[in-house]
């Protein structure tokens, strides 16, 4: 599920994806779960084959093996996830779980990804725990990834600037979306879901 700003408007820049998920059906498929991706032109050209840097983008998985971690993609569908943490011996059924990205960059130029979990149904404005969190510096994120194109290397810090290397339409960061893999019908119910800009000075959860 794509959330998209049209070309002509500014891109998304730092922001907080939140959404509650309810485990129903699926195949079991470990790196499947909860999954946000944010810093993409993923969904938006209907080329993906051909404008393979714009596919690339960062996200945080609550996945089905009960792990969670983040994940580069450096060139659709290749990417590379690091920070696995276990956290349950599967993803949990029928229960709603709150899932929350934050991606913003920092005053030093980095990129800061943090995943947070309430379970709590949102009761209150959720009680929201971080689980997560990573820094991006341009060297520790996409390692040994697959290049979108010669020259554009996979760990590259993916900012909220429209200035990306590699970048066919200029407009890096025009998408945020959710996915999964291998779920069934109504398998992965999801609710109160949004997106909303934020400012890194003042992040509230």
């Amino acid at each position: 599920m794509y959330i998209t700003i049209p070309p002509s408007r500014q891109s998304w820049r730092n922001v907080e994806m939140t959404v509650y998920a309810y485990r129903v059906s699926d195949s079991g498929t470990p790196w499947g779960g909860i999954e946000g991706v944010a810093r993409s032109n993923h969904g938006t050209t209907g080329s993906e084959l051909q404008n393979l840097c714009d596919t690339r983008g960062i996200d945080a998985r609550f996945r089905y093996d009960g792990h969670i971690d983040f994940e580069k993609e450096t060139s659709h569908p290749n990417s590379v996830a690091i920070n696995n943490k276990a956290m349950w011996s599967t993803l949990p059924y029928q229960t709603w779980i709150g899932y929350k990205l934050v991606v913003y960059d920092m005053a030093d130029g980095n990129v800061k990804l943090e995943s947070w979990m309430d379970l709590g149904d949102g009761a209150n404005g959720g009680n929201w725990q971080k689980v997560n969190e990573l820094v991006d510096n341009g060297s520790n994120f996409g390692v040994g990834g697959v290049a979108c194109k010669s020259g554009i290397s996979p760990t590259l810090k993916l900012t909220n600037s429209d200035a990306r290397p590699g970048s066919e339409s200029g407009k890096p960061n025009i998408s945020v979306y959710w996915r999964s893999d291998n779920v069934g019908a109504n398998g992965l119910i999801y609710k109160k879901m949004s997106v909303r800009e934020i400012n890194p000075a003042g992040t509230a959860i």
